[in-house]
């Protein structure tokens, strides 16, 4: 038997905002595992290797302890949180880059990692829970081919607008494209409460 990938027509509108929060908590995770040492040394001007592994630290520590402590927020609430959470994370993110500030970045790291924490968790746990039992897998792997999309596509676009004009401009393209993903997958989320 091969693997599907299929989301039944009934549940399409309710897998919107589950599949846009995966997609945008990985391109949060994406964004830090691949870009935040560059950002670190060009725009914060810090070069140590030590500071861009506490700042990535930072992110999983965060991300890990937010799934840890908010397991008794329901599914639907933790997702809707964090796409509400992903436009001040990334707007703190191009901040930290223009102002050149490490406090703003420690800031957006945080935030980033609440928003990744709360998305993933609550973001799988709808897709599970709307998923018709016997379509489950597909449903899933579904979902998981949103979220790893979102932890590869984003980080790519970045790397060709750096290369193309300025990390800035990239930075800025990546807060607007997520903030706009975050606004969308809210109203499906809201609209197509189960």
């Amino acid at each position: 038997m091969r693997p599907r990938l299929s989301v039944p027509s009934d549940i399409r509108a309710q897998f919107v905002a589950p599949a846009v929060t995966g997609f945008g908590a990985m391109a949060l995770v994406g964004f830090y595992a691949a870009l935040a040492p560059s950002l670190l040394a060009e725009q914060l001007h810090e070069t140590s290797h030590a500071v861009a592994g506490a700042v990535m630290f930072e992110a999983a520590l965060v991300l890990a302890a937010c799934i840890v402590v908010t397991k008794s927020l329901s599914s639907r609430d933790a997702m809707l949180w964090a796409l509400a959470l992903m436009i001040p994370s990334v707007a703190l993110l191009v901040a930290a880059e223009i102002l050149g500030s490490m406090a703003v970045m420690i800031a957006a790291t945080a935030c980033c990692g609440i928003a990744a924490g709360l998305g993933y968790r609550g973001s799988l746990q709808v897709v599970n829970q709307i998923a018709p039992q016997d379509r489950r897998a597909e449903v899933v792997s579904s979902y998981f081919v949103c979220a790893f999309l979102g932890n590869a596509l984003p980080v790519i676009g970045v790397g060709v607008i750096s290369t193309l004009a300025s990390s800035t401009a990239a930075s800025l393209v990546f807060a607007a494209t997520i903030s706009a993903f975050a606004l969308v997958a809210l109203f499906f989320g809201i609209k197509y409460r189960k």
